[in-house]
């Protein structure tokens, strides 16, 4: 037997990583998840920066998740600089998270995970063994890419979205067009949670742990947004108070921090919302009600049928807020004028794959003094880990190719972006 199995890199996930199972003869003695793509450097790229270049940077950070990066840093420098922006604003912004979820979502389950169950090796094997499953999923994402079109200005790194609100809202054609699409979209994603459930079982003979739930507690905002970090059914803290409760450390061989709460690994994500209660709509939540128990209580395998289920809520929420708009018939406004002053802070959204926050210090003169972003992949780092060395452990003698394929299903469940993860300055 070889001394280790070295999984590099990690196929059908977005970014480069690597898995390393060390072996003492048939014996798995430990797993480690490297995150190696290289390191971003945003957080000290935003030193020195203005409170409106800061939300325009750091949504460089990755092409799948620049939307949420841009939300949530607008929530966190207006904070900071205690700007109030108006419901149009507010409207556009949710809008756009929902788009990000959609497009994200129909990716991830349709392009990277969907051949797993057709026992395809890539799209071009799905595309010949499931290709009406296959143009149904890029239907829906094409619905995620107008809202993000429409709302952002243009598919990724979007420029509408401003300090203090808007620069140029939804025409009134635009808002129609996304009505037709969505409405017309919205039935593939029922067929899409359907056709998910029918890839889940009882639960399975792999000895996962169950998992720590993390996700942001809306309360009295929308769902997405809040001002609580929800740690399980019963615990909540403040989003400011995020840094004593994570913890965030180095570890020596990813270029991604790890978090524990109080020694524990947390999962964050699709799972983890429908797990700690994350309001659905309608005809979501008959999808989950249908599903319900290959979906609570359950570990991280089910975090794909749980993110089938969102989809639907993604379009249902975003065809009520077009609605909205419709009937408000909004003139377009100046953006809520901003004084700089100093003065710090902290902010999250509820992002494709988990929990994002971003938090900011600036001087008086609007500068950035300081730049931390928590991502959800890195706050997953250590509960992969933690899964993947029990499943190894539950394989060992199995052929090496099982095992790894086994392995690598396991992250695709967690759906890691590991570019906005390794945005480490310094070992």
């Amino acid at each position: 037997m070889p001394e280790h199995i070295e999984i590099s890199p990690l196929t059908r996930v977005e970014g480069h990583g690597r898995i390393l199972v060390q072996l003492a003869g048939n014996r798995v003695e430990r797993v480690t998840l490297a995150l190696t793509e290289s390191p971003r450097l945003f957080e000290a790229l935003l030193r020195g920066k203005s409170y409106q270049e800061v939300p325009e940077i750091i949504c460089r950070i990755c092409s799948l998740c620049s939307t949420v990066h841009r939300v949530v840093s607008l929530l966190a420098v207006e904070k900071a600089l205690g700007i109030e922006v108006s419901e149009q604003a507010r409207l556009h912004r949710e809008l756009i998270l929902y788009g990000g979820h959609i497009q994200s979502h129909a990716l991830h389950l349709f392009c990277l995970v969907l051949p797993d169950h057709y026992g395809a090796a890539g799209l071009p094997g799905l595309a010949a063994s499931a290709p009406e499953e296959l143009r149904m999923g890029l239907r829906i994402k094409a619905a995620g890419n107008l809202i993000q079109e429409s709302v952002g200005g243009r598919l990724i790194h979007p420029v509408t979205l401003i300090p203090g609100g808007m620069g140029k809202p939804v025409s009134r054609e635009g808002l129609v067009r996304l009505k037709e699409t969505l409405e017309h979209v919205l039935p593939d994603a029922v067929n899409a949670a359907a056709l998910f459930a029918t890839f889940s079982s009882a639960p399975a003979s792999v000895p996962l742990a169950p998992p720590l739930f993390m996700a942001v507690r809306a309360g009295s905002a929308p769902p997405l947004f809040g001002e609580e970090l929800q740690i399980g059914p019963e615990r909540s803290v403040p989003v400011a108070a995020y840094r004593e409760t994570l913890g965030e450390r180095v570890v020596a061989y990813s270029n991604a921090k790890a978090s524990l709460v109080e020694g524990e690994p947390v999962t964050v994500g699709a799972l983890a919302r429908l797990n700690l209660g994350f309001p659905l709509s309608p005809k979501a939540m008959e999808a989950f009600r249908r599903c319900r128990e290959l979906i609570v209580a359950r570990d991280i395998l089910a975090n794909n049928l749980a993110q089938a289920v969102e989809l639907i809520h993604a379009l249902e929420r975003s065809l009520e807020i077009v609605g909205t708009l419709l009937d408000a018939d909004f003139a377009r406004e100046r953006p809520t004028p901003a004084a700089p002053r100093k003065g710090a802070g902290s902010a999250a959204l509820e992002a494709p794959r988990g929990t994002l926050i971003h938090s900011y210090g600036f001087d008086g003169r609007g500068l950035c003094t300081s730049a931390d972003v928590v991502t959800p992949t890195a706050i997953n780092q250590a509960a992969m880990e933690r899964d993947l060395l029990a499943l190894a452990r539950s394989m060992e003698g199995s052929k090496q190719q099982e095992m790894t394929s086994a392995l690598e299903r396991l992250v695709r469940a967690y759906d890691p972006c590991i570019s906005c993860a390794v945005h480490l300055v310094r070992l």
